[in-house]
Parts: C-alpha cells; structure tokens; sequence
C-alpha cells in the first residue's frame, strides 16, 4: 500500500518557541514591500495601457 502523505521540502526560518530576529524580520517586511511596489507598478502599466487602447 503507497503511503498517502506526501512530503514536503519546505524551509523554516524558525521554530514555533521562538521569535523571529530584528534582521529576519526587516528582511521578511523589505521583501514584502518591494513586492507590493512592483505589484502596483504592473497594475498602474496595464491601465495606462488599456486606457491608450480605448478611442477618444
């Protein structure tokens, strides 16, 4: 019989008991952030590019 469960290769920046250092957390928000600012910047392209498509 296959064992159902697969495993996964994931990586953990910590354990559950403890706290995320000051670096790992500056780093985890700088990566969220430049994430969002690109985010917003494909978004704010894609409209000024339908907006051009449209007839005046």
């Amino acid at each position: 019989m296959k064992n159902k469960a697969k495993e996964l290769d994931v990586d953990f920046t910590g354990g559950q008991d403890k706290p995320l250092t000051k670096e790992k957390e500056k780093a985890i928000s700088d990566f969220i952030r430049t994430a969002k600012e690109k985010r917003k910047l494909k978004e704010h392209k894609q409209q000024t590019i339908t907006k051009q498509k449209q007839p005046a």
